[in-house]
């Protein structure tokens, strides 16, 4: 028998190595692909200089305080929050859609319930009666684990998430929670309105109970195409403060102002 050292040549040898880069290069350009993803969805929660008028935007007015003559003095201040339609359509829908209602299922008179200052707040609290609130037990997100991006992080103040899927209670932070990651679905931001944030903050415990009650009182869309700086107009004094019976302060707005570290710590 006849024995050679010399390495016998592959058949079709190079086509197995171009299959071999080919795949590398595929997979490559998927990951690359994915990292550029994953920067946008972080780039979303991220605070920016000016407002796209073409996105989605709506805006919450509350009220802190007790009304019906029971504290005299009264806050009233608006948020405005853009949404993130393109990732959970028919969370912000119904989102905007119970902001603007008057009837069930609504969050006007529920209450922001739970404020941890210097961390978040939990609102949209319908279960609790708070100054004539109707109690609210029902689902009212349908497919939110569907549709829901868990990417996106809580990466600043003013983040909006889902607290669960059985409620219609949400979640606002008043700082950077990592901790939130992958346990809220995030469907919007806070992008005017941080000194109301900070004034509701100004009301929490370490404990989160309220040292006032502080009720959504409406809201609605910002149509599109118009800049939600047009929805901050300030709301006005009663001209007659003893016809009224009290005082109101109203919450005053900068259309420049942005709140890069913590609320309300």
């Amino acid at each position: 028998m006849n024995f050679s050292t010399k390495k016998r040549p592959r058949k079709d040898a190079w086509r197995e190595l171009q299959k071999d880069l080919d795949e590398r290069e595929r997979l490559e350009e998927e990951n690359t692909a994915k990292f550029k993803r994953l920067d946008q969805l972080k780039a979303r929660t991220a605070l920016e200089d000016d407002c796209d008028p073409e996105r989605f935007y709506a805006y919450m007015d509350i009220l802190i305080g007790r009304d019906m003559g029971k504290n005299p003095d009264l806050t009233r201040g608006r948020l405005i929050f853009e949404l993130f339609d393109d990732i959970m359509p028919r969370t912000t829908d119904q989102f905007v859609r119970m902001l603007s209602s008057s009837s069930e299922p609504t969050y006007r008179g529920s209450s922001i319930s739970k404020i941890f200052p210097g961390e978040k707040c939990l609102a949209g609290d319908r279960e609790s009666r708070v100054e004539g609130a109707v109690s609210g037990r029902d689902q009212v997100f349908s497919r939110v684990e569907q549709e829901a991006n868990w990417q996106v992080p809580h990466l600043n103040p003013g983040v909006l998430s889902l607290y669960d899927f059985k409620s219609s209670k949400f979640l606002i932070t008043f700082k950077k929670m990592e901790e939130l990651d992958g346990w809220h679905p995030v469907f919007g931001k806070t992008v005017y309105g941080f000194d109301v944030l900070k004034e509701i903050a100004s009301y929490g415990t370490d404990n989160g109970n309220t040292k006032q009650p502080i009720i959504i009182t409406g809201g609605g869309a910002v149509p599109r195409g118009t800049h939600p700086r047009e929805y901050l107009k300030a709301l006005e004094k009663p001209e007659d403060k003893e016809a009224h019976g009290y005082n109101k302060k109203v919450m005053r707005y900068s259309s420049t102002y942005r709140h890069t570290g913590l609320i309300g710590h």
